[in-house]
């Protein structure tokens, strides 16, 4: 038995080797890593420029883990609420009558709870936010029921 790989031999140990790693850490962050997180659904728009500043995408933007689709609705260039569906069995049965807090990038958060159709409409109080401001934001599980 010699020592001597060839390139395509060790090309193809890394490779099993990255994925089995990768399966690896999945594996633990499913049966250990979700007990501590709250996190149900983070939304991130990587590309939505306007001519002035940054615009929420007209079709909406989903979240993440494609189990839920937020749309805005705006009056004039102000956001005046953020509506969140669950989307198909599976974001029914994870969001489906579960109270819910939205966090923004700033800080600010939003209470409010999916009713049965797995739909939320978030007032987005009288503190108008700019579009922009809906850059990044994220659910988690367990907020106060408004």
């Amino acid at each position: 038995m010699t020592n001597d790989r060839s390139p395509i031999e060790t090309a193809r140990f890394l490779r099993t080797l990255r994925v089995a790693t990768q399966s690896a850490i999945a594996r633990h962050h499913l049966l250990h890593g979700g007990r501590d997180r709250r996190t149900a659904a983070s939304f991130l728009a990587l590309a939505a420029k306007g001519r002035d500043d940054w615009q929420f995408p007209a079709e909406g933007l989903v979240s993440s883990c494609g189990l839920v689709m937020a749309t805005l609705q705006c009056a004039g260039d102000k956001a005046d609420a953020l509506v969140l569906q669950a989307q198909g069995a599976a974001g029914l049965s994870q969001f489906g009558n579960l109270p819910v807090r939205l966090t923004l990038n700033s800080g600010r958060h939003f209470d409010g709870a999916f009713d049965r159709d797995g739909r939320l409409v978030l007032a987005l109080g009288p503190d108008e936010i700019e579009q922009s401001d809906l850059v990044d934001f994220s659910l988690e599980t367990g907020g106060e029921a408004s």
